[in-house]
């Protein structure tokens, strides 16, 4: 378990289970990370590298916070890469 502790890092933009693991891990071994400090110096330490730059840039006071900052952009670009419908014109004139 420690060596999964020691391995564990995001894979692609699964955030969601690598904030669940990390969790779980910290929990079943306490004496991995001592203090919330730690663990949260763990968890950004092991993001990629365009999540620990936004989530350093705001220097999160809590695991908490840095969480839901890691969480921004993946809602961000879900959104950017979702195709939208093109409708066509939809106007009273005739587009000429």
């Amino acid at each position: 378990m420690e060596d999964e502790f020691y391995n564990l890092s995001v894979k692609g933009n699964d955030l969601k289970t690598y904030v669940r693991r990390l969790q779980e891990l910290a929990v079943l071994c306490p004496n991995m990370v001592p203090n919330n400090e730690k663990l949260m110096e763990v968890f950004i330490g092991r993001l990629t590298r365009s999540i620990k730059g936004n989530v350093t840039a705001l220097k999160p006071q809590t695991l908490k916070e840095a969480i839901n900052i890691a969480q921004r952009p993946e809602t961000f670009r879900s959104y950017a890469a979702t195709p939208t419908k093109n409708h066509g014109y939809t106007g009273n004139r005739p587009s000429c």
